[in-house]
């Protein structure tokens, strides 16, 4: 390609991805983002999008992002059975510094029977490639913009940098339209220090008798801390408690790694 012509395809993207910014933060109304990221979406050559935190749904809350038009099937599989943190997109988050592309997951994550099985489901409803942006605020749940579902994945890596920009704007607006009806605070804490505590090292990999010894406490209340952690995060295993925790702002992802001996 001639190099000024690059480069005025170039300024032409970015001044298209700046009018799509400031329209994304003139918005007011549910109702005209979800129209806003319709016409993104497929301007994108994408399918479906989603705008949403990463939590517990199926009990509508107006302090959580919620904007999304996935096939059903999906997110009732997601969200309607609770399987939101199993999920290898939204696992992925946890670890990715940018926006990424499904089929580049494996870099960052390892990859299981269930996790394919999900992409198998997904690409059955049209799903065959998306693009996932990360939204991460410190002391605040996860949350991410999706786009997903094109006749071209060949070509989706070429929408990574313009997703990147809109996904942040859009989720910022999305949360702008719900802070005014926030029953409670976003960052207000489910654990006290020492269950948190446990809840950290349960994340490094420490059995419960080693949790103990670390923190000087007895595998009884160290069982009991746990317990009652997986029930404030409605997690029924000791990986969903430490996803949850993290997803949630919780616990810093920094924290679960083991620290170097000297």
């Amino acid at each position: 390609m001639v190099p000024d012509l690059a480069l005025a395809r170039s300024l032409s993207c970015l001044a298209l991805t700046s009018s799509v910014i400031e329209a994304l933060r003139a918005t007011s109304s549910r109702e005209e983002l979800c129209r806003l990221m319709a016409a993104i979406t497929r301007e994108m050559k994408f399918r479906y999008y989603a705008l949403i935190h990463h939590d517990d749904h199926r009990t509508p809350r107006p302090d959580l992002v919620d904007l999304k038009d996935y096939p059903p099937a999906i997110a009732e599989r997601l969200f309607g059975q609770h399987r939101y943190r199993r999920d290898p997109v939204i696992r992925g988050c946890i670890f990715a510094n940018g926006a990424f592309l499904w089929s580049d997951l494996s870099q960052f994550i390892d990859l299981d029977r269930h996790d394919r099985a999900s992409f198998a489901m997904g690409a059955a409803e049209g799903l065959n490639e998306g693009i996932t942006v990360p939204y991460v605020r410190l002391g605040a749940r996860i949350g991410s913009c999706t786009f997903a579902g094109t006749p071209m994945p060949e070509h989706a890596h070429r929408f990574l940098g313009a997703a990147q920009m809109i996904g942040v704007f859009a989720f910022q607006a999305a949360s702008r339209l719900v802070s005014g009806a926030r029953p409670m605070a976003s960052t207000s804490l489910k654990l006290h220090p020492r269950p948190r505590d446990c809840v950290v090292l349960a994340g490094r990999g420490y059995s419960n008798k080693q949790i103990a010894r670390a923190l000087a406490l007895t595998p009884r209340t160290v069982d009991g801390y746990l317990t009652e952690a997986r029930r404030l995060f409605d997690a029924h295993d000791r990986t969903e408690l430490v996803v949850g925790a993290v997803l949630a702002g919780e616990v810093g992802l920094h924290e679960l790694a083991r620290p170097q001996p000297e």
